[in-house]
């Protein structure tokens, strides 16, 4: 091999390790720069789980703050509504025996219903004038009665005990020399408090009867446009959600007709009952006091005792021993608990589908949150909010948990 051969082949083995050399050097400082260009991509941002929770807390007080500042609107609007769908059943008869149009049925279906409501209350009222009048002599029996002297005195001679032991325990307090400013006299009336508390929500006597207004031209427009309500509904939400959402108010208009035709059916029953029991011990006013004692027991939890209130009350100053009387609480008793886990289960468990823990907690946060009127609208708006998580698949798992 001559020189020149060997000079020609160890040139280019110089260029390829200084080509090499450069390449290293050149990866080298790329590895160098991409853990910076990685850092600063991966800089901590706003967590965005955190915000989505926080706005959901927020909406969720803004939800309740609205609810007990508009009582009175939410409580019209969830009644009429009820009514609606009671009677809908009546409006689509209507409509394909007769071929009237929606709005024509609707309007004939509203008018029967108001003026049967107003017949029925004009009856009872004429039947429960004179035991209107009657009302503060009854009480005043009641007060005079031997059981409740008997009971008022016990409570008041242990009232004294209790109250010569916390004088006995506690040390006697020093009068000071400096007179007392008189404090103000608070005077209550407990008809009122009681009145107020069941009608909470709905404000004063000219706010009811404003509500009741309009309750009967809210249940004809949501019954004579039900089809463009229902298609407006479904346009407020993406076309891909349309099927779920007529599958919502499907199964709401269902439970609910389920609910209120149940509780109807439960309602008369034991009104008949007690009525026909009023008359047999001779109760005074049997048609009135059965009535109300048969409505009053479908309240959720508190039936019993409210069912009991009217004939006990009566009882007391009518009866002069206490067989007939006895015999009153057990009728009413038996019809309550007859009703709780017979006729309830039936025609109206089947239709709502909740457990009894919700209840109980929907019971008791209505009640708080609107009185009287919240006990009655607690379960249907549970029951509604679970036809809402049953057929969205991301809240499923909660309508499971407030069902059976």
């Amino acid at each position: 091999m001559t020189p020149t051969q060997g000079t020609g082949q160890d040139f280019p083995s110089d260029l390829s390790s200084e080509a090499a050399r450069a390449a290293k050097e050149d990866a080298a400082g790329t590895s160098v720069a991409e853990p910076k260009a990685a850092k600063e991509e991966r800089q901590p941002g706003p967590d965005l789980n955190l915000i989505r929770a926080g706005a959901t807390i927020i909406a969720i007080l803004g939800l309740l703050a609205l609810l007990h500042f508009a009582a009175s609107v939410f409580i019209t609007l969830f009644s009429a509504m009820m009514l609606a769908f009671a009677l809908e059943p009546l409006v689509h008869l209507l409509c394909v025996r007769t071929r009237l149009r929606r709005h024509h049925a609707s309007g004939i279906v509203v008018f029967l219903f108001v003026a049967m409501l107003y017949g029925r209350f004009y009856a009872t009222y004429l039947r429960a004038e004179s035991f209107l009048a009657e009302i503060p002599a009854i009480a005043e029996k009641i007060r005079a009665a031997p059981m409740v002297e008997n009971i008022t005195s016990r409570v008041e001679e242990l009232n004294r005990v209790f109250a010569d032991a916390g004088r006995r325990i506690a040390p006697p307090v020093v009068a000071s020399t400096r007179p007392k400013p008189a404090s103000p006299v608070v005077v209550r009336d407990e008809a009122d408090s009681f009145t107020g508390a069941l009608l909470k929500g709905l404000g004063s006597l000219s706010g009811i009867i404003f509500a009741l207004g309009f309750i009967p031209f809210l249940v004809y427009f949501i019954l004579a446009d039900r089809e463009p309500l229902t298609r407006r509904t479904r346009g407020l939400f993406p076309e891909k959600h349309h099927a779920m959402v007529g599958e919502i108010l499907l199964d709401i208009e269902q439970m609910m007709r389920k609910f209120l035709l149940g509780n109807a059916v439960i309602a008369l029953i034991l009104a008949t009952a007690t009525v026909l029991v009023f008359l047999l011990v001779g109760l005074p006013y049997p048609v009135v006091l059965g009535i109300l004692s048969g409505m009053l027991s479908i309240v959720p939890y508190l039936g019993l005792p409210l069912a009991l209130f009217p004939g006990v009350v009566v009882g007391l100053v009518s009866f002069e021993s206490g067989g007939p009387f006895l015999i009153l609480v057990a009728a009413v008793t038996v019809f309550h608990i007859l009703a709780a886990n017979y006729l309830t289960p039936k025609l109206v468990g089947r239709g709502v589908r909740l457990n009894a823990t919700a209840s109980t907690a929907a019971l008791l946060f209505f009640g708080w949150l609107w009185g009287g009127m919240g006990l009655l609208l607690g379960i249907p708006i549970l029951a509604v909010l679970k036809c809402i998580f049953d057929n969205v698949p991301t809240t499923r798992r909660i309508g499971m948990f407030l069902g059976e």
